[in-house]
């Protein structure tokens, strides 16, 4: 049920996009693809390397356009700040720039798989980040997932990095988060408005967890050049703040 709603929250979050977005200018990437053991399956995932001694491990989560180039190149980014970077796939290898398509994919999305993908995730960035702290980042549907992944798996989590993401209002359970949150709104979000910002920032703080939340004049999706609500400050500033938090963080 919650995955339906979040659904239907987000294709009003997107009404504005066009039918067909305008096709990413991500620059290539600079990782590759790994095969993500899952239990006896495996999932494809991007991994993106510093040059140095890991800071930290970042679990990455797609939209629900799923696992695109601007989301590996965001998970490059994270490797140019000194992180390990590890990009998961939900939709097992689909991808959209149709917000119809996206609604469909996000709605079939297998929950338990995608957990399992996450959590393999989360394992994988503790055996190779040479020991450093974890944290986990998603935009969009992602911005949830990342929230949920840290839920899941609250003992190996750090910290969680929010972009515009499907809140959780369930105080027992945020309770059980070991580290902070970030988390990055839009005013003008039609499918997480203000006031369900303000819901579960009273969540978390009844919950006793940290966290930081920074709201921009712009609309669902404004961190992707890619999106008809891209705000260029907004993402830059917003982005700033990510690596702010990240750092103190993860350390």
């Amino acid at each position: 049920m919650l995955t339906l709603i979040a659904a239907l929250l987000l294709a009003q979050a997107h009404v504005h996009d066009p039918p067909a977005r305008t096709k990413e200018a991500a620059p290539a990437a600079k990782g590759s693809m790994i095969d993500l053991k899952v239990g006896d399956q495996t999932s494809q995932a991007y991994v993106s390397k510093p040059k140095a001694k890991a800071k930290g491990g970042m679990l990455v989560i797609h939209e629900w356009w799923g696992l695109t180039d601007w989301v590996k190149h965001m998970a490059d980014q994270l490797a140019d700040q000194g992180y390990l970077a590890l990009a998961v796939d939900l939709y097992k290898g689909k991808t959209t720039s149709n917000p119809d398509e996206a609604r469909a994919l996000m709605q079939a999305k297998d929950e338990k798989w995608g957990d399992a993908v996450e959590e393999a995730g989360i394992e994988w960035l503790k055996a190779n980040d040479d020991g450093a702290k974890v944290a986990t980042i998603g935009w969009c549907m992602g911005g949830g997932e990342s929230l949920k992944a840290s839920l899941n798996d609250p003992k190996d989590v750090t910290a969680t990095v929010m972009f515009y993401g499907f809140p959780l209002m369930d105080v027992e359970r945020l309770k059980t988060l070991k580290g902070p949150i970030l988390g990055l709104w839009g005013n003008q979000d039609k499918g997480i408005p203000p006031e369900k910002v303000a819901e579960f920032d009273k969540a978390l703080t009844a919950a006793g967890v940290k966290h930081e939340f920074h709201a921009y004049d712009a609309g669902h999706g404004f961190a992707n050049p890619s999106s008809g609500a891209y705000k260029t400050d907004a993402a830059k500033a917003a982005w700033e703040k990510t690596k702010t938090f990240l750092k103190a963080n993860l350390r």
